[in-house]
């Protein structure tokens, strides 16, 4: 004589939060001894029973994203990636929270950087960051920039030399001086001054810099004042910018002879102003020290189809020595992203499953395939989708 018997429940099918129990037919013997299922009626089978259950508060856990590229190309470098606290707030809904429960739980942080080495870097070209290009409008000039071996010259092929010169050619031939209105009066004659802002501006009234205007038509921001008749006095205009952009060089500044007649500015000759009262027109002037930033050339992309990244050492030189003075807002990037063909749909990966316990259609429906948590927690469902 054989029945169908209820099982006990299963473990529930969460360790946190509320999960599924589920009892299953067991087929027995008239002495309660389970045999095999084919000695029971399948027609009479009962259907298997699910009741929730509620697990334990779900504790918080350290997830990480994937390991960035090496920040170096070749030598030792850094690698990094995101670390962050996540917990299981309700059943298929994970987020993340503040690191603080991680911590109070204590519970080891995985590392956020790693060490990487490269293949030791031999000798390869450095290159500045291109001069300034100094054409006046529709003029055409020749900029430059360093190109130097990281070891002795000799041993960097010179057949791969990146060029050290390039032509550059001047701005539109839309650039006009733009002025403001006169400032008040500062003083009396012969020591009143009024001051006016003098700007380069393109035809759509952008402000440009001032080297994009002719230097020989600018209009003088500072002009006499204090009466309607005032003798010839000397004016100096603001200093121009320094001739070098490290290290020590020269400024210059336009000096006039000026007076005012019947309440007119009006430009007199040197010998109208006293000599020895005339300010300089000429001083030096010491910007940054000479530290200056040099970069190779880039790497190969990490894809060959897809987007990938590409990299290059970026070092700051003194010389030959290399230092940490420059200037961090003018370093050249070390990486960026290499857009190439599309690649083909891949088959399928068997380790790309959804974890157990996420709500990947949730995941899929509000677009959270792009976030990095979601992209591994919910692998297959998100290739899916996508393909």
């Amino acid at each position: 004589m054989y029945r169908w018997k209820l099982s006990s429940h299963e473990p529930c099918s969460s360790t946190c939060t509320t999960g599924v129990a589920t009892t299953y037919a067991l087929c027995v013997r008239y002495d309660g001894i389970e045999v095999d299922d084919s000695y029971c009626d399948s027609l009479t089978r009962p259907e298997p029973v699910h009741e929730f259950c509620e697990g334990r508060e779900c504790q918080a856990r350290w997830e990480t994203s994937s390991w960035s590229e090496c920040s170096r190309t070749c030598g030792e470098g850094h690698q990094y990636r995101i670390v962050r606290c996540w917990k299981m707030i309700s059943p298929g809904f994970d987020s993340s929270v503040y690191n603080e429960m991680c911590e109070s739980a204590d519970l080891y942080r995985p590392a956020q950087r790693k060490i990487c080495k490269n293949p030791v870097c031999g000798p390869q070209w450095e290159m500045s960051e291109w001069s300034e290009c100094t054409a006046k409008c529709a003029e055409r000039v020749t900029v430059t920039r360093e190109v130097r071996c990281s070891k002795e010259e000799w041993l960097c092929d010179e057949k791969t030399k990146p060029p050290s010169e390039k032509d550059c050619v001047g701005a539109p031939c839309d650039r006009q001086w733009s002025i403001s209105d006169w400032g008040p009066c500062s003083g009396p004659c012969g020591q009143g001054r009024m001051i006016r802002h003098v700007y380069c501006k393109s035809s759509d009234g952008r402000i440009m810099p001032e080297s994009q205007c002719n230097s020989q038509a600018k209009p003088l921001a500072i002009h006499p004042c204090g009466a309607k008749q005032c003798s010839p006095y000397w004016l100096a205009q603001d200093w121009e910018r320094c001739n070098t952009t490290c290290g020590r060089g020269t400024k210059t500044r336009v000096v006039v002879c000026a007076g005012i007649v019947n309440g007119k500015v009006q430009m007199s000759d040197a010998q109208d102003c006293d000599a020895a009262q005339q300010p300089i027109d000429e001083t030096t002037c010491f910007e940054r020290p000479c530290f200056k930033w040099f970069s190779t050339s880039w790497s190969e992309c990490t894809k060959t189809c897809g987007v990938g990244v590409r990299t290059r050492d970026v070092k700051c030189y003194q010389d030959k020595e290399i230092i940490r003075g420059c200037d961090p807002l003018l370093k050249p990037v070390a990486k960026q992203t290499c857009d190439l063909e599309e690649c083909p749909t891949p088959a399928p990966d068997d380790a790309c499953q959804d974890q157990l316990g996420t709500n990947c259609v949730l995941a899929i429906k509000v677009n959270l395939c792009s976030h990095w948590y979601y992209s591994k927690a919910c692998c297959r469902s998100c290739t899916t989708a996508h393909s």
